[in-house]
Parts: structure tokens; sequence; C-alpha cells
């Protein structure tokens, strides 16, 4: 019973922050850092892309694999330190994470040909999955039931302030000194690991768990995720999250691309610096995304919230490709609202899978079904970029966007958790 209290607060008849403690302030400034750093260090490949194909010789299929390669380890990574988070704590799981995934970012500016540069970003996706596995936890963990759907979506809107800031850096750091000067600078990332060593607690939730474990004459396997009820969470789990990140990661990853390719091609014929600055709208939109979500499910509930953003980026990404960038206005107007629903609704993967287990499996469960479907999903990447070889980049985008329609029935599978306290 303690535990299930641990992250509750009493009721309050003021705004919603002043809820929330000094702690758990700290607890989500740095699961937010360091996932906007993780996003940073990831998706400066993205605006590297038309770069390599020019000086590379390659082909949109070969530089989808190395991004499908990413998000695969990405998988991974999740798995193996969703388990370290449950088994040596939330905190030391992230330092840990944020370590290897900006030290293989920096090595990436080192790379002398496709194979070892997909080496580098095999190694940037196992940090990426275990940030996100450790940070979802311990925001989960932290965070009172009542506001969790909003501290986790505020954690998520990282992804997007560290696409903005790599939009703003990659495009004149090409320019300026090459596309191996964008790997060297996402190293930096490392520094946060002194400031979350310093400032941020474990979970008492956690903790407390840790005493109980220690009183036990047994203990929890990874592999009670598939057995018991929970076999039937982590499937359902698993599916959702597949379905979702299918949908969402073709427009996500290759937008910078067709913003930058030739129209002969199927892009939007905009330069490579053009191209990153134009991603600004896209980024600015995921960020308030985010942030809506997070209150929206928070009120209206998880299931409802999911299936209204898959709706909205089933109309936006269609009407977006085909309007095209003659009318720039409108174009970065419906270039910010495939932003809001495309990825806005990520927040609430980490949300609905923290309810969804107990605390001595949530960082394994919450890892596991988040990114096994990250692997699963990251096909869906190649495919687009195959696709993309014989119809064009943004007509391969528009099909793309027919998952979302599947998404949305996806939503029924899903228990409703709102309000669920933790066990």
């Amino acid at each position: 019973m303690r535990a299930a209290q641990l992250n509750t607060v009493p009721e309050s008849k003021g705004p919603w922050y002043k809820d929330i403690t000094k702690q758990q302030w700290k607890a989500l400034i740095g699961a937010f850092l360091g996932w906007a750093l993780d996003a940073f260090d990831f998706l400066l490949y993205n605006f590297v892309i038309v770069t390599l194909i020019k000086e590379w010789g390659l082909t949109t299929a070969s530089t989808g694999l190395v991004a499908s390669v990413t998000v695969v380890a990405s998988a991974l990574g999740g798995m193996v330190f969703g388990r370290v988070a449950d088994r040596f704590g939330r905190m030391k799981a992230l330092t840990l994470t944020v370590l290897i995934y900006s030290v293989a970012t920096g090595l990436s500016g080192l790379s002398q040909n496709i194979w070892q540069l997909m080496l580098f970003r095999l190694f940037v996706g196992l940090g990426m999955g275990g940030e996100w596995s450790a940070g979802a936890a311990l925001i989960s963990e932290t965070w009172p039931k009542e506001h969790r759907g909003k501290a986790m979506s505020i954690m998520q809107s990282g992804y997007a302030f560290g696409g903005l800031l790599a939009a703003l850096v990659a495009g004149p750091m090409i320019q300026a000194f090459g596309w191996r000067s964008v790997f060297f600078i996402g190293i930096l990332p490392a520094l946060l690991v002194f400031w979350i060593r310093r400032h941020v607690k474990e979970p008492e939730i956690w903790t407390s768990n840790e005493e109980q474990k220690g009183k036990a004459v047994t203990k929890s396997s990874w592999f009670d995720l598939f057995r018991g009820n929970l076999l039937k969470m982590t499937i359902i789990g698993t599916l959702f999250c597949i379905i979702g990140l299918g949908a969402s990661y073709p427009i996500s990853i290759w937008l910078p691309a067709y913003l930058g390719s030739p129209e002969a091609g199927g892009g939007a014929g905009l330069s490579v610096v053009n191209a990153s600055l134009y991603m600004i709208p896209f980024y600015l939109g995921s960020i308030v995304g985010y942030v809506i979500f997070g209150f929206l499910s928070d009120k209206i509930g998880r299931k409802k919230s999911f299936a209204l953003y898959f709706l909205g980026a089933a109309i936006a990404i269609p009407a977006f490709i085909l309007v095209g960038a003659d009318n720039l206005i409108v174009f970065f107007i419906l270039m910010a609202l495939v932003g809001v629903c495309a990825v806005g609704f990520y927040g609430g993967f980490g949300t609905v899978l923290a309810e969804m287990y107990p605390t001595t499996l949530r960082g394994s469960g919450q890892g596991f079904a988040y990114n096994f479907a990250r692997g699963v999903s990251a096909f869906a990447i190649t495919g687009a970029g195959a696709i993309a070889m014989t119809v064009g980049i943004g007509n391969a985008l528009i099909y793309s966007s027919i998952l979302f329609i599947i998404a949305i029935f996806a939503t029924l599978l899903l228990p409703e958790t709102k309000g669920k306290e933790l066990e």
C-alpha cells in the first residue's frame, strides 16, 4: 500500500503545477534533457542524408537502412537498459545511456564509409533506446497519477526540442564545415551526466520496492513479462506501439530528405540549408502536440486521445505533401499540423505502458514493449525509402499515412488506464 501512495499528492484546487515538488521537477528536467539531447544526436543523421547520397554515391534505400539499423539497435538498448533500470536504478541507467549515445555520435563523424557509419549509429541506437526506458520509468514513478500524462508528454516533447536544435545547427554546420562537424558536436550531451548524478534521485516507489525485494524469497524475472496476466499486457502494449510507431516513422525520418530533394525526384525542391531550417515548423508543431496530448489524455483518457491524433495525422500528411512548397504560408501551417498529429502522441506510450506494469517490471515492460516495437516498425523506414525509389519521396509518404488509419482501430486494443495507481 505504501508504494502505491508514494507518487500521489493531496487534492489541490490551485494550478496543477503547484502540486509538484522540487524533486519531481528535477526528475522531469533530467529526463527531458536526456531525451532532448538523445533526439538531437539521433536526428542529426537525417540532415546529412542528402549530403551523403551525393558524396558517397548512395541510394535512398541504403541510407534508409542506416536509419533502420539505428532504430533496431534502440530496440535492443531499450530492452537491455529497461532491465538495468529495474535492477540497479532509473538514474544510473539514465546516466550510462546518455554517455553511450553521446560518444557514439561523436565517433560517427570519423566514418569513412557507410558500414563504419552504420556501426557507430548502432551504438547511438543502443543508448537512445536505453535512455527512453530509464527516463520513462523515472517520470512515471516520480509524478502523481493526476499529472502523469502531462509529465510524460512534457518529457517526450524533449524529442521535438532536440529536433529543433538539430534543424538549427545541421544546415549551417554542413555548409560551413562539412557533414562530419555535425556529428562531432553530438558528443556534448555527455556533460549532462554530471548534472543528473548530482540532482536527480531514485523514485521512492523503486527504493521502497528494492527494500521489499531484499526481504522476499523470490525476485522478479524479465521472463515474467511473458507469463500469466502480464503476457496479455505485453502483447497488447507491444502490438499497439508497433502500429503507432510504424505509422509515424516514415514521415519523421524522411521529411528532411523530402524537403531537400528535387521536385523531379518527388521532393519539395528546397536547398539542403533551407530543408534544415524549414523543419522548424514541424518541430514547433510537435512540441505543441506533445504538451496538448498530455493534458488531453489526463482529461479524456488515453484511448480517445490516441485516436484523435491518429485521425489528424491521416488527414494532415497527404494534405501537406499535395500542397507543396509553392504556397509557403499554407505549407508551414500544414507542416506544423503534421508535427502536432504525427508525433505528438509519443508521450502517451510511456504513460499507458507504465500503468500496465508493476514496479518490479516497469522498466523492463516499458523497455520491451516500446523498444521492440521500435525495432519492428523501423522496417517502415526502409520500406518507405524503397518505395520512394519508384514513386518519389512525397508519394511514399502519402502511402505511409494509410498506416494511421490502421492505428485508429488499434486503439481498441488498449485498456483505459487514466488515473490508475501504480503497483
